[in-house]
């Protein structure tokens, strides 16, 4: 192999893989066998090369991890993660976007591997808030277990045949590849990528559990009336009455949409509607988008996801 692709290829190996004593391999209906032995570069290159479709787990054995993903498949995913890496840009953390075989992948990378825990309690309340799925998907791992995996990039989707860039917006505010080929986009993410830090003040927050029975129990005092998650937080609240403080609701929830930027001439005809039961969350039949009450005072006060997770802990998002 040529120096400067062997260069390309520690380069990719450095960002992609936090653990080398196992892998998996994606067979040709998507799923995947799990390989417990070392991996290699060669095994990297053949991947690259389109030989075969590798998948990299996040957590090492000290539940630690190097990156972290936001998963989006959806057909508009790729222009949704697209928005949650300027969100996160506003908060100094950088990202790089990956198109896939449904939607696209947004990729973080830290300046050095991080309890899984501390990455999950910043970056979860970002996922909740647009709506999008999270990896690593565990705090720690079972005894014997490898923890979730994701496809490794650039290589060949054993489904759809093909293989999915890394994209940028253009002048024109479109999103196009970064390179025309496996090899340019490599490049490109050894140019580009850089290594970001968690705020201290997540590190604080997380450090100041000396134990693991304090670290549970200080977690569920996050949130008032104990709840443990954003989700839990949503399924205990009255969704019709907190919403109806802020727009004007008939008997079947449905209201004109407080979200005005997204209506051309304003709502006239109202199309925001709020649904109870099992699931509550609320809908605008116009802009398209959904959420939760925990999306819906985001939105409606203005805040970041981080910031209004701030403001659920200390009890002032209502």
């Amino acid at each position: 192999m040529e120096r400067a692709a062997l260069d390309l290829l520690k380069g990719y190996a450095s960002l992609f893989i936090q653990r080398w004593d196992q892998y998996a391999v994606q067979q040709r209906d998507g799923s995947y066998w799990r390989v417990r032995e070392p991996l290699t570069l060669e095994h990297l290159a053949a991947h690259l090369a389109g030989r075969w479709t590798l998948g990299t787990y996040l957590l090492d054995d000290a539940c630690r991890c190097s990156f972290a993903v936001f998963d989006a498949d959806l057909p508009d995913g790729l222009e949704c993660l697209a928005l949650l890496a300027g969100e996160l840009a506003a908060q100094g953390i950088t990202s790089v976007l990956e198109a896939s075989r449904r939607g696209g992948h947004l990729w973080l990378f830290f300046a050095e591997a991080l309890p899984a825990q501390l990455v999950r309690d910043f970056l979860l309340p970002y996922a909740r808030a647009f709506r999008v799925e999270l990896y690593p998907k565990q705090e720690r791992l079972s005894a014997g277990g490898a923890g979730s995996l994701i496809r490794l990039p650039l290589g060949v989707h054993q489904r759809s045949r093909g293989w999915y860039p890394f994209v940028q917006l253009t002048p024109e505010w479109e999103l196009a590849p970064v390179g025309a080929t496996v090899w340019e986009c490599c490049a490109w993410l050894c140019e580009q990528v850089r290594r970001v830090s968690l705020p201290e003040t997540a590190r604080a927050a997380f450090s100041g559990a000396a134990s693991e029975g304090q670290a549970v129990r200080e977690r569920q005092a996050l949130l008032p009336g104990g709840a443990s998650s954003i989700r839990a937080w949503c399924q205990v609240q009255d969704i019709f009455a907190v919403i109806g403080r802020y727009v004007a609701l008939d008997r079947r929830g449905v209201g004109s949409c407080p979200f005005k930027e997204h209506h051309y001439r304003g709502d006239l005809r109202p199309s925001f509607q709020v649904f109870g039961g099992a699931d509550p969350h609320w809908y605008c039949y116009t802009w398209r988008r959904a959420g939760d009450l925990f999306d819906f005072l985001r939105l409606y006060h203005g805040l970041s996801p981080s910031e209004a997770w701030r403001r659920l802990q200390e009890g002032t998002l209502r």
